[in-house]
């Protein structure tokens, strides 16, 4: 998959990229740079916040092909995490309702309109997140995390701004945080990253 972040949720549109779009692209498969076809889309359930308000859809995701190994990539938005239902943002909504405002969780179930033991799967999330999250930034910012930071800590480091933190973590890590699904696993997905030809360096 490749995460373009240039896109979140809300802005996301399918007809918004063209071949020449990911000229300066690498493929997540392979060495190649730029040797994208378009290949179709496919349609994925996710939920966001539009107007901050929570918004359910069923989104158009861009698929392109690699013209040199011939895999096949989903080129999602920035703040979409892959193999989870909620966007970025409105897991570190819940996140910051449960861990630094203490908000109970049957409260931020119904604000969320989902169900206590989903709210309960997010906070796990976290919390296998926690340390790799304290890694990262000790290796990129050591300035940044004093010892013993706690949980609200880390979400305060984390929350403004989230698509920054994603991407650096990305990029560091070659994996999204709180990508729950392949997290033990060595085979695991590649993650690729969407420069846009304005950004390209």
């Amino acid at each position: 998959m490749i995460l373009d972040f240039s896109k979140i949720c809300n802005t996301y549109d399918i007809d918004s990229y063209n071949k020449k779009c990911f000229e300066n692209t690498s493929c997540p498969n392979c060495p190649a740079v730029g040797r994208f076809n378009l290949h179709g889309l496919y349609r994925r359930h996710i939920v966001f916040f539009l107007d901050d308000k929570l918004h359910y859809e069923h989104m158009e995701i861009k698929r392109v092909r690699c013209l040199s190994c011939r895999s096949t990539h989903a080129v999602m938005p920035g703040d979409l995490i892959p193999y989870k239902l909620l966007s970025l943002f409105v897991l570190m909504f819940v996140l910051n309702e449960c861990l630094v405002i203490k908000t109970p969780v049957l409260k931020v179930a119904g604000r969320t309109m989902h169900s206590h033991q989903f709210i309960y799967s997010c906070l796990r999330t976290f919390f296998i997140y926690k340390n790799n999250i304290q890694q990262y930034f000790k290796e990129t910012s050591p300035t940044e995390i004093p010892p013993g930071t706690g949980n609200a800590g880390i979400i305060e480091l984390i929350k403004e701004p989230y698509i920054e933190f994603q991407y650096g973590f990305t990029k560091h890590n070659r994996r999204p945080c709180f990508m729950r699904k392949f997290f033990n696993w060595v085979q695991r997905p590649k993650i690729g990253i969407y420069k846009p030809l304005s950004a390209a360096t």
